[in-house]
């Protein structure tokens, strides 16, 4: 068996090699025609392989997709626990979250993802795979949450908010896709991210709340 020099076996290297480059072939083909109009004969032939190879890899377009969307969100959350293990304050994390999150629009995987989207067929093998992707954002989950506690340790969020409302309106937030279609052309996704942010830490500055509502007993008959 030959092994490469990293001690990966070169049988092994070039799968995965493969993989990647099946894997941009379809990103690029979804760009330019869509979910729907790209096939598995326009990937293999972007490749420069056989159709049957591309199966060796992906059981199906479906299959191809959601790998697709699973490596755009790992790659997400990466980038998302790097920017929360930083030496910056709790709000200063959450800002470069929001403008890495909103100046994705303007990358491939982005647009990737709003074609791929609009596939009933997908939305429903994303719901199928819900609980591999959750185990995906779990660590990066928890370190949002510990930014959210220091933040109000810090006096730059509202204590009286709990954690995972502000954590669940946070993550509400962090879908730039659903603002390409109503705001395209209107302004840079730099500046859309400004906007969200301004308006989630208004929403969760200190100071100046109503006091959380009571709950009524009920009355006795």
């Amino acid at each position: 068996m030959t092994v490469s020099a990293g001690g990966v076996p070169l049988r092994e290297r070039q799968r995965q090699e493969r993989e990647r480059l099946i894997l941009r072939a379809a990103e690029e083909l979804f760009i330019e025609r869509g979910y729907q109009g790209a096939s598995m004969d326009d990937i293999a032939a972007r490749v420069g392989i056989a159709k049957g190879t591309v199966y060796l890899h992906f059981a199906s377009k479906e299959d191809l997709a959601v790998a697709l969307i699973e490596q755009g969100v790992r790659r997400f959350a990466q980038a998302l626990d790097t920017i929360l293990a930083s030496d910056r304050t709790p709000r200063a994390k959450l800002e470069a979250i929001f403008e890495r999150a909103y100046c994705a629009m303007d990358e491939g995987i982005s647009q990737t993802f709003s074609t791929i989207f609009r596939s009933p067929e997908i939305i429903e093998r994303m719901r199928e795979r819900h609980d591999d992707m959750f185990a995906v954002w779990r660590e990066p989950m928890r370190r949002l949450s510990e930014a959210l506690d220091e933040g109000k340790a810090a006096g730059e969020f509202d204590p009286e908010i709990p954690t995972p409302i502000m954590l669940h309106l946070f993550m509400g937030l962090l879908a730039p896709h659903r603002w390409e279609r109503p705001m395209e052309g209107a302004m840079p996704p730099a500046e859309l991210a400004r906007y969200v942010s301004r308006f989630f830490f208004k929403g969760i500055a200190p100071g100046g709340h109503a006091p959380p509502p009571t709950v009524a007993e009920p009355s006795q008959p």
